[in-house]
């Protein structure tokens, strides 16, 4: 089955410069491998929080995953498209608005 993130779990905006550690809410995200933006340039996303243990889990479980998106200081404001995928297929598309 393919993951499907809640829309209502992830912040729809975020500043320059900020740096998001988020317990997205959704379906099927326990295969979860990778989270993808696009465009990329200045925004850069990955599973887990990098600030805990490195042997810590990524997943709390089949409903939720911690996802971290750091804003660079040379982003350029707009939207941008995160997703994550998984070996079965890509969930789907949430609208960041990176702003200034």
């Amino acid at each position: 089955m393919l993951p499907a993130i809640d829309p209502l779990s992830f912040p729809d905006a975020a500043f320059i410069g900020d740096v998001l550690v988020v317990d997205v809410r959704g379906r099927n995200l326990d295969a979860v491998e990778s989270v993808q933006v696009k465009p990329a340039r200045g925004v850069r996303a990955m599973l887990g929080d990098p600030l805990t243990r490195r042997d810590s889990p990524v997943h709390a479980g089949p409903d939720r995953l911690t996802v971290t998106v750091q804003i660079d200081f040379d982003a350029y404001p707009g939207d941008r498209r995160l997703w994550v995928q998984s070996p079965t297929g890509d969930s789907n598309p949430l609208i960041l608005t990176v702003m200034l």
